[in-house]
This record gives C-alpha cells, sequence and structure tokens, in this order.
C-alpha cells in the first residue's frame, strides 16, 4: 500500500471502500494535490461524503490547510457529521465546528421566532447590554474540553446545537470562536458565497479546502444569496408607519410621496405579471422613486427614535427593507439586474445576481482546493461558465445505471398527457389526475409512491381531480420531512405530491431504518423552468460565454428540468439493493432531445399507452422487495 492510499484509509471511516468510494476518494485528492477543481458526480448511496472527507483531510494533514464542508440547507449537515463522529469513534482525532445562522443556534426560545432583521437588532442588543447569559458564559469556558465534550455527545446538527444550549454558552459564537482551531467547519453557502452578509465568520480561503455538496445547486444558490427584494406589502406596512409615527408635516408628506409612487408602481406592473414569474426592469425607471430618498432616510431614524422613547428594546420598521435595498441598487454591481417577481406571497421588486460567477469566481479560483460533488451535477460546460472557474478540472463521473442494477428497476413513459404551459386547462389537469387516481388503485406494494409536478400551481390543479380513495400528502409551506415518515410509519400506501426541486425532492431520505419507504416515482411534466426575464439573462451570459445560442438554451432551460428529474428518481435508490418503477408522465418525454437523454441515462425506455401502463405496474407489483 502506498503513502498515499494509507493516509486516506486513515481518514475513510470504514473497514472497506464500497464499490466506487476508493475511485471518488483518488479523484479527488489528485485533483487538490494538482491544484486543479474536482467535479463529482455519482448517485445517493454511493458514499460520497466518506470519500470526499477521507481524500480532503489526507490532504489537509500535507498541506496544513482546513476543510470547510459547505451545504445548500441545514438538514445536509447530517451526513458529514455522521461521517466524522465515526472516524472520531475509531480513534481518529478530527475535530470540527458546525455554523447554521444565528437565530437557529439561539438557546433564547423568545428571541429565536423573531424575524431575521428584528432579531439580529436584538441579539446585538441582549449582548451588547449583558442580558443574554449564553453570550456571557463563553468567556468563562475552557473551549477545547468543552467542544470535544460536545462533538463526541452529539449525534446531529440539533443535538449539537442543544447539548451547548445545556451547557449554559451561546452555541453560535462558541462555534465560531472553536472553527479558527478545528480541522473541519460545517456550514451553509451563504457564509462563502454571500456578498453582503449580515452573519460574518472569519474565514480564510486561500487555506481551506471547498467541498461543495449538492453542488448543483450552487448558481442558483448564488444568485438567491446575492439577491435583496422589496415586497409590496413592506410598501403598504411603510405608509402606515410614516403615516401613524411622523409627526412633521413637510416630511411625512415627501415620504408618502416616495411610497405611494414606488406602490402605484408596482401594483400597475404586478396587474400584468403571470403567476410566478419575473420581468425585467430599467434601473434609472426605478430609480426615479428614490430621488428624494432623504426623507425615506429621516423617516426611518424618526421611527426608530419614537418607538425607543416609548421603551421598545428592539425597534423595527419596515422602512428598512427600503433602505437596503436603495443601498443594493446604488452600488450597480456587474452581473446584477432589477425585475418585478411575483410569488406566493404576491409582488415585489427584486435586485438579483444573474451572473453568479461574479461572486465564485474569485472563491472558486483562490481557494487552496474546491470540491464540488452530486448525485447530479449538471454538464462541466455549465459549471465552468456559471461559477467562472478557470482553474484545471479533474472529472470523475458514475452514472445511475453503472451504479443500480436494471433488474432493480424499470422506466416507462405515459404520453397520454402533458403539462407542457400552453396546454394546461382542467381537463389536462383532469386526465393527469384520473390516470394517477388509476395507477394508485393498481399498486399493491405496500410502499409510498412519490409524484413530482412543475409547480404548486400544476400540483394544486391536478389534486382536485383526485378519485377519493386515494390517499396522499401534499407539499405545503407547513411540511416538513421528518413528519412525512411519521406519517408513512402507520400507512405505507400513500400519494406524495411534490415539487420538483423543493423540500421533499432535494437531499431528503425516505428511510425508516434500512428500509426504503418509495417503490414508484411519477414524474409528472417535463419540471422546466417557467421562461422569464431573468432566465433569459442567464441565457444570453452563457450564449456570450460559450459562443453558441443553442447550447446556452438547454444549460439554461433543459438541464434544470433533467437535474430534477434526477433528483426526483434518485429518492428511491439510496443504495444498491433499492427496487423501484419510474414513470415519465408526458408526451414530451418522447421528443428526440429528452427521450436520447434518458435512454442514455437509464438504458431503458418503454412508451406505453395507458392499459399497458396499468398492467406493468399490477406485473412490478411481484417483484420481490
Amino acid at each position: 500500500m502506498s503513502g498515499i492510499e494509507a493516509l486516506i484509509r486513515r481518514y475513510f471511516p470504514y473497514d472497506t471502500f464500497r464499490r466506487y468510494q476508493w475511485e471518488i476518494a483518488k479523484s479527488i485528492y489528485d485533483a487538490l494535490s494538482s491544484g486543479k477543481v474536482a467535479l463529482i458526480e455519482a448517485p445517493t448511496g454511493v458514499g460520497k461524503t466518506a470519500s470526499a472527507l477521507a481524500a480532503s483531510l489526507a490532504y489537509a494533514e500535507e498541506s496544513n490547510v482546513k476543510v470547510l464542508f459547505l451545504i445548500r440547507t441545514k438538514n445536509e449537515a447530517q451526513a458529514p457529521i455522521r461521517e466524522l463522529r465515526r472516524l472520531r469513534d475509531r480513534g481518529v482525532d478530527v475535530n470540527f465546528a458546525v455554523i447554521r445562522n444565528r437565530p437557529d443556534m439561539c438557546c433564547m426560545t423568545s428571541t429565536r421566532k423573531l424575524p431575521y432583521e428584528e432579531f439580529l437588532e436584538e441579539c446585538k442588543f441582549l449582548r451588547s447590554s449583558g442580558e443574554c447569559p449564553y453570550y456571557s458564559n463563553i468567556r468563562r469556558v475552557n473551549l477545547n474540553d468543552l467542544m470535544l465534550h460536545v462533538i463526541d455527545e452529539a449525534g446531529n446538527v440539533n443535538e449539537y446545537v442543544s447539548t451547548l444550549c445545556a451547557l449554559n454558552v451561546c452555541p453560535y459564537e462558541i462555534s465560531r470562536m472553536y472553527l479558527e482551531r478545528a480541522r473541519v467547519g460545517i456550514m451553509t453557502y451563504y457564509y462563502i458565497f454571500s456578498i453582503n452578509r449580515p452573519e460574518t465568520i472569519n474565514l480564510d480561503i486561500r487555506n481551506s479546502v471547498l467541498i461543495i455538496d449538492e453542488a448543483h445547486n450552487l448558481p442558483d444558490a448564488i444568485s438567491g444569496l446575492n439577491s435583496i427584494d422589496l415586497p409590496l406589502t413592506s410598501v403598504i406596512a411603510s405608509i402606515s408607519e410614516v403615516k401613524k409615527l411622523i409627526d412633521e408635516e413637510e416630511l411625512r408628506n415627501r415620504a408618502i410621496k416616495i411610497l405611494r409612487g414606488l406602490q402605484t408602481y408596482m401594483v400597475k406592473l404586478g396587474k400584468v405579471l403571470e403567476e410566478e414569474t419575473m420581468v425585467s426592469l430599467e434601473l434609472g425607471d426605478v430609480l426615479q422613486f428614490f430621488e428624494d430618498f432623504q426623507a425615506i432616510t429621516d423617516s426611518y431614524y424618526e421611527i426608530i427614535r419614537k418607538k425607543r422613547s416609548a421603551g421598545l428594546p428592539i425597534p423595527y420598521t419596515p422602512l428598512s427593507r427600503l433602505l437596503d435595498f436603495h443601498r443594493a441598487i446604488l452600488n450597480k454591481v456587474s452581473g446584477f439586474s432589477v425585475f418585478l417577481a411575483r410569488d406566493e406571497q404576491g409582488v415585489s421588486l427584486v435586485y438579483k445576481c444573474v451572473d453568479p460567477s461574479v461572486v465564485s469566481s474569485s472563491v472558486i479560483n483562490e481557494a487552496n482546493g474546491v470540491v464540488l460533488m452530486s448525485g447530479t451535477l449538471p454538464p462541466r460546460d455549465y459549471v465552468t461558465s456559471m461559477l467562472g472557474i478557470s482553474r484545471g478540472i479533474v472529472e470523475y463521473r458514475i452514472s445511475f445505471r453503472d451504479y443500480v442494477r436494471p433488474e432493480n428497476y424499470g422506466v416507462l413513459v405515459y404520453d397520454g398527457v402533458t403539462t407542457r404551459y400552453v396546454e394546461r386547462d382542467e381537463e389536462e389537469y383532469a386526465k393527469i389526475a384520473d390516470i394517477l387516481s388509476r395507477i394508485y388503485q393498481a399498486y399493491a406494494l405496500d410502499k409510498a409512491i412519490l409524484s413530482i409536478f412543475p409547480s404548486y400551481t400544476v400540483l394544486k390543479s391536478v389534486r382536485k381531480y383526485l378519485n377519493p380513495g386515494v390517499k396522499y400528502i401534499m407539499e405545503l409551506g407547513s411540511t416538513s420531512i421528518d413528519d412525512l415518515i411519521k406519517d408513512l410509519r402507520n400507512d405505507r400506501k400513500k400519494l406524495i405530491m411534490a415539487v420538483a426541486g423543493g423540500k421533499l425532492v432535494e437531499g431528503v431520505e425516505y428511510r425508516l431504518g434500512s428500509e426504503n419507504l418509495l417503490g414508484l416515482i411519477i414524474i409528472v411534466g417535463v419540471p422546466y423552468p417557467e421562461p422569464n426575464d431573468y432566465l433569459d439573462d442567464v441565457m444570453e451570459i452563457l450564449a456570450a460565454r460559450l459562443n453558441d445560442r443553442r447550447l446556452a438554451w438547454e444549460l439554461t432551460y433543459q438541464w434544470p428540468a433533467i437535474v430534477r428529474i434526477k433528483q426526483a428518481v434518485g429518492r428511491a435508490f439510496r443504495s444498491e439493493s433499492d427496487k423501484a418503477l419510474v414513470i415519465l408522465m408526458d408526451r414530451r418525454f418522447r421528443e428526440a432531445r429528452l427521450a436520447k437523454i434518458f435512454e442514455d441515462y437509464f438504458g431503458k425506455y418503454q412508451v406505453v399507452d395507458e392499459n399497458e401502463l396499468i398492467n406493468e405496474i399490477s406485473n412490478f407489483n411481484l417483484i420481490p422487495h
């Protein structure tokens, strides 16, 4: 065994490598050692996390650098914590710190539920006034002894936070302090890829290896993290505040004039917007409403003064949203544009990052090492163009059919329906609901069915036509994967109705112990992003970089849909022994470009009519699970 292999094996938390794990680890180590970026695509269940940590820690020991494991959502911290705990159980001393946002790590239940901006003000006040005992206690503890106890005790993120709270110290501040001496930091993308973040921690990127998990999400995540919105509701609430709390007539009238102008502008434009879309605006058209912005600033400070004098320790006013938005648009940063957007909450002005590379390029190209990994990594051209990667690449990809045995899955294409935007109507929704109801009735396995819809609008429209005998769980804002698993524990056969790319599809496990709870995946429609001005701007950037307009369209619209489908399918295949049936339900899956992609991906692709579909589902019931 070579010295390199022995070093990597030392940091591997298991006795032996499973299939592909050594190849992943070696590819990552080779990339880090040669100053290149590792692109790793491997289905969930292969064990990417263990391999990536082993290779990165081996390289970090040689190079004396820190490893930062970056996740999109806080729930995704579970995998690295699990593998690092296993390493420690094997006697390998790798200490780590977990960083979540301040509210998520707060021990004071009275403040945790405040809106984010208000929470930060409250937290700052309590710390400065000495009224937070958890913060006051951090200087009285032995940091090393305390954190070694915590990382040996805590099996997940919630236990990590609750253990620190039980020790009467602030989990956020303790973790931030300990990160300087920890070998591994686990945190969300926010702490690395957000430009104007109100929460900051000291990180030396040049002396860090970045393992970026679920990296297919990184461009969109960067765009979201560095966008700022001004909801119409905040403008309306600000009008009410100014009327109520500004006594000086001239100042009140100046501020109301600005706010009323913004309100009229947003309401007028909002009337022409379709649901959940985005239209581009001229920056000058928006800035005209802020010409006398000093009136908003003066009103803000007057309202804060009044609320403080009334005894409110944490004064807050929605005018702060206007100040933040105005500050952002005055910067006029390259790669950002202004849009009017509509979502479920209503209409907003959005200053949005359309070119994530303006943020990510310096990070990825300056970091000591970078690993981009996902179960569904987009093509190399997309990754390098969107993230502005200028250094070399080491690429290692494992396909779905390299990992899952062909006898463990079937792929059926049903072309009797579509969710194509111009063909959506009540009749089409009723047809989709009818075939879903028939599938549910024919399906006899004691496992759940996961159905994926292109949008919440389509999901709701189909649901109302479902047969009353269909037991379903519908994704809502309040739905949690933990509650869903508890529901399935009592009754496995449920139709789960989820949105492509949503919280019930990405980075979640449908498992009870070693049992996968899913036996059937239904992709209802092709989950293309709805066309809008923002995506058109992204496409123009890619077209200019790649000098290929067709490829730019595919990368902007087609590949996000393909990634969402692959993510959904991956929920049913978390180990090599899992078995499930996949149904692609839309006639567009017969189109040459999509058919070729999914034939290559799955290795089999059977187009069926309605009766054949029902028969195949019935026959699949006979396969032992």
